[in-house]
């Protein structure tokens, strides 16, 4: 009973130190009231150390982490004026956050008569929560830290050892390390890895479509380009033959169709590269003309000029080819309706791009917006999925507290009558 009236004081001293910074934050408050608010500073600054069970059971309940450190919540409303908060970061006094911690150490820590290693641990987790604004932030909305912390149990109990043995220049270092790392480690979302997983995606794609401008407008303009293309890609289809087959001989298995799709790869391209170079040298027409210019006296000159078709339907077989291939490379699993799929794509595309410079250069403007768009658009997203999702929370975290509000004033009803019976 004795230990629960020490809950209770605890709880409405805290309330009432809240109360009190709000009222000082007014402009029209009287001076009595910053007096007691300066009166209630100063006391506050102690706090009180309970039993191990007791301080567990405070430190886990809503809002624990500032009820047993005796450091009071910070109100939205008076973050400007409240004196307990830290003028540089509006949010808490860190260095009393500090200070009401290793008066507690000394009282919970697992070495010492009366302590108990799993209260230390909550009330040393208490102390990184209140010191990082990202922590701290997220426990504010419902207040419970739901974040698992075993990872730095052996760090902070090795910390805590040493505030509790008064160590205190080298204890402020290991806390300032601490909360550099809290606020690096940032969680990442799911917004986050759909935004990353999106932009690979469009790079990927502007970087293939890049090399099938070149293979379609360059190389397979040009006979000697067109050869050295042809020679390079039947060279690699070669050495991932042998590459395989010694594979296979490690592994005293025969090669079979299936393991041989890798080679026919370099193939199939090299076939797409001399369709789109022979789709460019059929002959559309012989020009004959005989003119002044070319006429000499008693004889005729003869002139031919061949003029070539600029798009054939055999330039648009290759370039369908080559583009299927390239956009089947991107995925591991190529299912035959992948297969069709991609190569409905390549063909409605090679009939608009007909291996024109300016018309890849078209796409690659477009996939440059996307790529842009992802880039702007994906991060007002995730805020604007925070801010849905921190209401949520903080109507969450309301409906908490006043449940745990509940409880205790349930259990405190049942405290006392069963002192009242207890004295009949």
């Amino acid at each position: 009973q004795e230990h629960g009236e020490k809950v209770q004081y605890y709880n409405w001293h805290t309330t009432t130190i809240m109360t009190d910074n709000i009222k000082s934050s007014s402009p029209t408050a009287p001076s009595r009231s910053t007096s007691t608010t300066s009166s209630s500073t100063t006391s506050s600054a102690a706090p009180v150390a309970l039993p191990s069970d007791e301080a567990l059971e405070l430190l886990l309940s809503p809002d624990g982490y500032y009820t047993y450190l005796s450091i009071p919540k910070p109100d939205p409303s008076s973050s400007l004026t409240n004196p307990y908060l830290d003028a540089e970061n509006s949010i808490i006094d860190l260095d009393q956050v500090k200070k009401n911690y290793r008066r507690l150490s000394l009282k919970h820590h697992p070495d010492r008569r009366g302590g108990n290693e799993e209260t230390f641990r909550a009330l040393n987790r208490a102390k990184i929560v209140l010191s990082s604004p990202k922590l701290r932030r997220e426990y504010d909305l419902i207040g419970l830290d739901l974040e698992d912390d075993a990872e730095d149990h052996h760090d902070d109990h090795h910390a805590s050892s040493e505030n509790a043995s008064g160590d205190a220049s080298k204890t402020e270092n290991e806390d300032k390390e601490h909360s550099n790392n809290n606020n690096q480690n940032k969680t990442e979302t799911v917004m986050s890895h759909l935004a990353s997983a999106t932009l690979a995606g469009v790079l990927q794609m502007v970087v293939r479509t890049a090399l099938m401008g070149v293979v379609s407008v360059l190389l397979s303009r040009y006979t000697i380009l067109t050869i050295v293309t042809l020679g390079m890609l039947v060279f690699l289809s070669t050495r991932i033959y042998s590459a395989l087959n010694v594979a296979a001989k490690g592994a005293n298995v025969k090669l079979n169709l299936l393991s041989l799709k890798d080679v026919g790869v370099p193939l199939l391209i090299a076939v797409g590269v001399f369709s789109m170079f022979r789709g460019r040298r059929f002959v559309m027409e012989n020009d004959i003309s005989g003119g002044e210019d070319n006429q000499v006296i008693g004889d005729s000159t003869t002139v031919q000029e061949t003029i070539y078709h600029s798009w054939t339907w055999t330039f648009w077989f290759g370039e369908t080819l080559v583009m299927t291939l390239f956009i089947a490379n991107s995925f591991e699993k190529r299912s035959p309706a992948l297969l069709a799929l991609f190569t409905t794509i390549s063909g409605i595309f090679a009939l608009w791009l007909r291996g024109q410079f300016w018309r890849y250069a078209t796409l690659l403007g477009f996939q440059g917006v996307i790529a842009l768009l992802v880039v702007l658009a994906f991060p007002i997203m995730e805020m604007i999925l925070e801010q849905i999702v921190e209401e949520k929370m903080k109507k969450v975290g309301e409906k908490i507290r006043a449940h745990d509000a509940r409880l205790r004033e349930l259990q405190r009803k049942r405290n006392v009558g069963a002192a009242a019976a207890s004295l009949d």
